[in-house]
């Protein structure tokens, strides 16, 4: 009796692990041919284990051509540092995806006047709590992935130079000692002085321009 029982719970464990091995191999496709696809994400992170609150150890830029070696339910599996990693399936494409810039020199004149009445502050780049000129238009095209240099000055060799003429938003207008973001209409928006902080002034020549230079292509 006792020979026949064990002999029933053997049989009872091998389904259970022939069951749990087919739901294993369903959700996770452990390809040895390895394949190639393309970052179609700004970013994309690289998580230790197949999961969004896993760690994060590493991340790819949009177009990035990368080796896979299978899934794991929406989840692909690569290789960083030898070791296997899980990136999101979502945002992977067969084919390589533009990676021209979507931002246009209106959107960062919107998003520079979004600061309007916010103050200026002497050697500072926060555009809430306080920025000089060229702090300002440094931190403004910083948020939209562009690297331009500190100061006033040297931002008149930031970017390519296009004349007074061919002027449009989102351009900088540097002067002398001083330097603004192009809004349209013959305005600019800058971090004019302590007294009325970031404001938006017309003419936009209402001082002496040196330099205009185009940031977004």
């Amino acid at each position: 009796m006792k020979k026949i029982l064990h002999l029933r719970m053997v049989a009872v464990v091998l389904s259970l692990i022939m069951v749990f091995g087919v739901l294993f191999i369903s959700n996770e496709k452990n390809t040895y041919a390895s394949y190639k696809r393309y970052v179609t994400a700004s970013t994309l992170a690289i998580r230790k284990k197949a999961s969004s609150s896993s760690a994060k150890v590493g991340s790819y830029k949009k177009g990035t051509k990368i080796t896979c070696y299978g899934t794991k339910g929406s989840w692909t599996k690569v290789k960083k540092s030898g070791k296997y990693r899980y990136v999101y399936t979502k945002y992977l494409s067969k084919s390589k995806p533009s990676t021209k810039s979507s931002t246009s020199g209106t959107s960062v004149a919107n998003y520079a006047l979004k600061f309007v009445g916010n103050p200026y502050k002497y050697g500072g780049t926060s555009l809430t709590k306080g920025a000089d000129c060229s702090g300002f238009t440094q931190s403004v095209f910083k948020h939209f992935g562009y690297s331009i240099p500190r100061t006033s000055s040297s931002q008149r060799s930031a970017g390519t130079k296009v004349s007074w003429s061919n002027k449009k938003a989102g351009d900088l207008i540097c002067y002398y000692g001083h330097v603004a973001i192009y809004i349209g209409n013959n305005k600019v928006v800058h971090a004019s002085s302590a007294k009325t902080g970031i404001k938006i002034t017309s003419p936009a020549n209402y001082r002496k321009v040196a330099s205009v230079r185009r940031i977004v292509k």
